[in-house]
């Protein structure tokens, strides 16, 4: 197993959110099997597994031989027959492609995801962000994100990023072509992980 998802230094709180998000949109349609994108810490299928009493038949995929996924292969290729599982996760992985390969990357997800795919990307722009709490209204949080999009991408693990190499109007054109977007939201505590909740386009 790959050491660098075993820390609580990858394992933040802010991702351990993002890993909420994760399992709550999936369990959402009621699956009885999962695509799991990406394996990292292993976190996502354990939990669907013990939420579920291993009801649900959860698959892992990655690119990386050290994480000991079920199967190795990449989101631009995946070898799995159309429709081959009700939800697919895939979270935080894109960006370790180049974007010249994210239209055929959500193709195959499409082709494979009968029912939802989850999806977060991140969000690295500055941003301001304002939560109140008040009587009957309950919490109520407002995040604005700095739309200025860089031109390149700093980090050296990540091809591009929403905000950096790539406009986050750009990146939702590029899902709408393939899939009806549900839900988009940003994980509240760092405001980094944009999440994507897609499904299929209705046929006209």
């Amino acid at each position: 197993m790959d050491n660098t998802y075993l820390s609580l230094g990858y394992n933040s709180k802010a991702r351990w959110l993002s890993y909420w998000y994760q399992i709550s949109e999936t369990l959402e349609v009621s699956p009885e099997n999962v695509l799991v994108i990406g394996k990292g810490s292993g976190v996502t299928e354990k939990t669907i597994h013990s939420l579920s009493n291993n009801n649900i038949h959860v698959v892992t995929l990655d690119i990386n031989y050290a994480v000991n996924s079920d199967v190795v292969g990449e989101v631009a290729g995946l070898p799995f027959r159309n429709d081959s599982f009700d939800a697919i996760i895939c979270c935080q992985v894109l960006e370790h492609i180049p974007y010249d390969k994210l239209t055929v990357s959500l193709s195959e997800m499409q082709r494979v995801a009968r029912k939802r795919v989850v999806l977060s990307l991140p969000h690295g722009r500055k941003h301001l962000r304002m939560v109140i709490d008040a009587p009957l209204l309950g919490e109520r949080q407002l995040i604005l994100k700095n739309p200025i999009t860089k031109r390149n991408c700093s980090s050296k693990q990540h091809y591009w990023e929403i905000g950096r190499g790539v406009s986050h109007k750009e990146v939702v054109r590029q899902m709408r072509r393939i899939f009806d977007i549900e839900k988009e939201y940003l994980n509240e505590i760092s405001c980094d992980h944009r999440f994507f909740i897609l499904k299929r386009k209705k046929l006209i």
